[in-house]
């Protein structure tokens, strides 16, 4: 092994630090403290949390009392007056750009809109934006699934969920604009998402085995594995460097001198650093570590320029 490339953009996002840190300061002001599903979709943070007392759970009716955290994916208008129905107290750790899509749902549906979202039917984002009008949203995870829609109204509009695959959303909105080209795309798939896809297109095909650090419940590490896969020969999605299989690197009929390293937008800094370390044991010389340049300030201003 001679380089590790990591990719320009990569690991935590705005969002998920901004979850991180809201949690950690309500659970060390009070003790009786819950989280809503799970914080971020990363192990090694829900562990976290769990060891240090923090409660989780999948049914908000079930918290007796104290301080319920939405989770960066969101919730439903349901969740919220559930807990404010038992008087918990909230901590709304939404991420602004989830929120952003709930503003834009609701916006639509209350001028008459129907939607089509383009995500992860089961994803705790996707069931939290449904909520917001679920008579007016429509899942739509396949072009197969617009196949099976004969019609639909004049006033429609297509969603993305933040971390939906780039290509797949634009083939999905090519042929939705072809088939009903009464319909209006609001591109809502989030700055960090496409800065980690466009990376890891451009360095995946440019190195001999490449290494995506994410958990398999992360729908944006996921994804990031599947791009990898389809442009590099050896790819995969490991949750550590405890994960790392030696036998990847002892193959002399395909010998790694280039190791390509990324990470989703849940992934913490010490989990990369981690397979950095495991990674250089696994050679016997000095291997040089390529970092991105400069760092991005990726969703810094995406509420700015938003224009609805």
């Amino acid at each position: 092994m001679k380089k590790i490339i990591v990719a320009d953009h990569y690991g935590v996002c705005m969002g998920v630090k901004r979850a991180i840190s809201m949690t950690e300061e309500t659970s060390q002001q009070d003790k009786n403290v819950t989280i809503f599903r799970e914080i971020v979709h990363n192990e090694a943070i829900v562990e976290k949390f769990r060891s240090e007392g923090v409660g989780q759970t999948n049914i908000i009716d079930s918290i007796d009392g104290g301080t319920v955290i939405i989770p960066a994916h969101g919730a439903s208008p349901d969740i919220f007056k559930r807990a404010e129905a038992k008087k918990l107290n909230v901590v709304d750790a939404t991420c602004p750009l989830v929120i952003r899509i709930h503003k834009i749902i609701r916006k639509l549906a209350d001028s008459g809109y129907y939607i089509l979202h383009y995500g992860d039917s089961a994803h705790d984002e996707t069931v939290g934006i449904i909520g917001h009008a679920p008579e007016r949203v429509k899942v739509i995870e396949s072009i197969s699934d617009l196949d099976k829609i004969e019609s639909l109204p004049d006033k429609v509009a297509l969603t993305a969920q933040t971390t939906a695959g780039i290509a797949n959303f634009d083939e999905v909105e090519q042929y939705a604009i072809k088939k009903f080209p009464q319909i209006e795309v609001f591109n809502t798939i989030c700055n960090a998402t496409t800065q980690r896809q466009a990376a890891i297109t451009k360095l995946a095909p440019n190195v001999d085995i490449m290494l995506v650090v994410g958990s398999k419940s992360s729908a944006n590490s996921n994804r990031l594995a599947q791009i990898s896969q389809s442009l590099c020969k050896r790819a995969y999605l490991i949750d550590s460097a405890r994960e790392i299989d030696p036998k990847w690197f002892e193959d002399k009929s395909q010998p790694v001198d280039v190791v390509g390293l990324s990470a989703g937008a849940s992934t913490p800094d010490f989990l990369i650093e981690g397979v950095i370390e495991k990674l250089n044991r696994f050679s016997k010389s000095p291997v040089e570590l390529i970092y991105p340049k400069k760092k991005s300030k990726e969703n810094e201003l995406a509420l700015k320029n938003s224009t609805f």
